[in-house]
């Protein structure tokens, strides 16, 4: 199975000075959120992978990538705030439409319009190319925008047509992607109050 890429990797600081990161920086290898002791910590954050940080992870197998760019973020705790993170993970199953002509994708709804014909095709909303009907004879090369442009489907010299296809070819894959979630939770006189962060691959960050 294709494992999901990760852009954000966790540490944990403690109110001794010492701190816990998810990988460790010189064996690389992944420390377990569980091993973290939760009443020792005062911040807890996620930050970008560096390179030679992603490279060394990526060594043990672990999907991951370096985007230097991408903001980072961290909570503050304290003994009566309570951390708040995982992860969402997401697969979805995409099809579009892939234009031959200015290699373009476009999905292929109600909002595009198409050739009206026997066999139809998408116009592309990036340049207006569609499918072709090309006559085999070379000689000929006659092009057609409609396959009903020629009677019976037959050139004027008696040749048939080629479908030359330019949008109509529809495309698939599988897309995964990655939410983060970052916050604290506290109690005020009985009443749960909670701070959370969704955070996007692309470092997008929504207040919940």
């Amino acid at each position: 199975m294709t494992q999901n890429t990760l852009v954000y990797h966790w540490i944990a600081q403690y109110s001794d000075g010492m701190s816990l990161p998810q990988y460790d920086p010189n064996t690389f290898r992944e420390n377990a959120f569980g091993d973290i002791d939760l009443n020792k910590v005062i911040k807890f954050g996620l930050y970008p992978f560096s390179k030679n940080l992603a490279i060394g992870v990526r060594r043990t197998g672990q999907s991951v990538v370096s985007v230097p760019i991408l903001p980072i973020y961290e909570v503050n705790l304290d003994k009566n705030k309570r951390l708040i993170h995982y992860r969402d993970v997401y697969i979805s199953q995409e099809s579009y439409h892939l234009c031959n002509k200015c290699n373009k994708e476009f999905t292929y709804d109600t909002t595009i319009q198409k050739i009206d014909s026997k066999y139809s095709s998408p116009i592309c909303p990036n340049c207006g190319a569609h499918d072709l009907f090309v006559c085999k004879n070379k000689a000929c090369g006659k092009v057609h925008k409609r396959f009903e442009d020629a009677k019976f489907g037959m050139c004027e010299c008696g040749s048939h047509l080629k479908r030359i296809r330019i949008t109509s070819k529809q495309h698939f894959r599988e897309m995964r992607w990655v939410d983060y979630y970052l916050g604290s939770q506290t109690t005020v006189n009985g009443t749960n109050i909670k701070f959370l962060m969704k955070i996007s691959e692309k470092g997008d960050c929504e207040i919940l």
